[in-house]
């Protein structure tokens, strides 16, 4: 599940099969980890049809898990990748992680205590921005790989899940306007986009923080440690005898 669109530089990620390996198996254990979040959150809430979507959701991430995960197995399996490959060639490589956990971001905060800080209708609205956020690029990767058919087809699959999970929180969030909480929905859909995008600017920072200091540095370098290391340069004393300053000719 991810929150933001996804870049053209993503492609290459899906060009290497590695890096396609170690994605995948990314999204399959954070799919695996909101699926339990979920299905502990399902026990929390009153409402019994939001309870039954809330059980029938957790267990397609459960799925998804496995979808990636198989997925991701074939991969290896297609190109000879070894563990080693992974383990030693493939740190830090894959695209979730090249992108700050950007496919964690959808459930990464959506635990089960969190509904009980915020209550059924904060929380489906989070559900509802995370997980249009995840089908618009889901629907992104499918068409990058459009040249691998077994990975396009297990996006295609996980795709149509997005969408009713999509629907059904929509439908919540519309019942609760018609009962007079209209102020109460849009509130909380404006907090849920604003603090995933407070989140993935803070895991931006993180990320960019050695390239950042490295920035400054070259910048520092050039602005102010350069330029008086060029004026020290030409205020250096010639080399050789000089007089003495005051001294006459002929007073030794």
């Amino acid at each position: 599940m991810a929150p933001l669109l996804p870049r053209l530089s993503d492609r290459r990620v899906w060009n290497d099969p590695l890096r396609k390996q170690l994605s995948l198996l990314s999204f399959s254990a954070t799919e695996e980890d909101g699926g339990q979040d979920l299905a502990r959150a399902a026990r929390r809430v009153r409402d019994p049809e939001l309870r039954a979507h809330l059980e029938r959701h957790s267990r397609d991430e459960a799925r998804h898990a496995v979808l990636f995960r198989e997925r991701a197995a074939a991969v290896a399996q297609e190109h000879g990748l070894a563990a080693s490959d992974s383990d030693a060639r493939g740190r830090n490589r894959d695209l979730s992680r090249a992108r700050a956990g950007i496919e964690a971001q959808a459930h990464g905060g959506l635990n089960a205590g969190l509904i009980d800080q915020l209550g059924e209708l904060e929380y489906v609205a989070m559900l509802h921005v995370a997980e249009k956020k995840a089908a618009e690029l889901f629907a992104a990767y499918r068409d990058m790989n459009a040249g691998d058919p077994a990975t396009r087809a297990v996006f295609e699959a996980i795709l149509k899940d997005e969408k009713y999970h999509v629907a059904y929180t929509g439908t919540f969030l519309d019942k609760w306007r018609r009962q007079g909480r209209a102020a109460e929905v849009e509130r909380a859909l404006k907090a849920a986009a604003g603090s995933r995008w407070l989140g993935a600017w803070k895991r931006l920072g993180l990320r960019s923080a050695a390239g950042f200091s490295q920035a400054v540095l070259f910048v520092l370098y050039w602005t102010a440690l350069a330029p008086f290391g060029l004026l020290a340069r030409r205020r250096v004393a010639p080399r050789g005898w000089r007089q003495p300053r005051g001294a006459g000719a002929g007073q030794y």
